[in-house]
């Protein structure tokens, strides 16, 4: 499983919410935008449940908000990007500037874990976090890097 396989560059947006929710709410908006998924409401409900059993902020300017979802066939990513950061109760405290939205199939737990592991590996092992983050990456970049550094793994 490539995730370069399910972002393109119109799954990677820049994020203009300040808050925790407002990024949820705008990463589902922009999913229901791109024909990922039909319902950003029961998307971010997802989102937000995940949330309140603890932060999926993991530090160093990387949070990678995930939910299951029943109605799902397959994954849905999106890549958000801030310039400013927003305070998501990150593991070191720091503002998240990164967001990796996942959503799966409920009935596909493995490929959830599996994509989770794969991004995690992605934003640790490689220089995609440092490249993506430079001011002016556009997203037809974004997605080139991707594929650059997912190769790498």
């Amino acid at each position: 499983m490539e995730l370069g396989e399910y972002i393109d560059e119109n799954c990677i947006v820049s994020i203009s919410s300040l808050d925790k929710e407002g990024v949820l709410k705008e990463l589902t908006e922009n999913l229901v935008k791109n024909g990922k998924i039909n319902n950003s409401d029961a998307a971010l409900s997802a989102l937000i449940e995940r949330e309140a059993l603890g932060s999926t902020g993991v530090g160093e300017q990387v949070a990678i908000p995930h939910a299951k979802m029943k109605d799902l066939e397959d994954l849905s990513i999106l890549i958000g990007i801030s310039d400013k950061g927003v305070e998501f109760g990150s593991s070191d405290g720091d503002p998240v500037r990164l967001f990796f939205l996942l959503l799966a199939p409920e009935k596909q737990m493995n490929l959830h874990l599996k994509t989770l592991a794969r991004i995690s590996r992605l934003v640790k092992i490689t220089d995609f976090k440092k490249k993506v983050l430079q001011d002016g990456v556009s997203a037809a970049e974004i997605s080139r890097i991707l594929k650059e550094e997912e190769a790498r793994l």
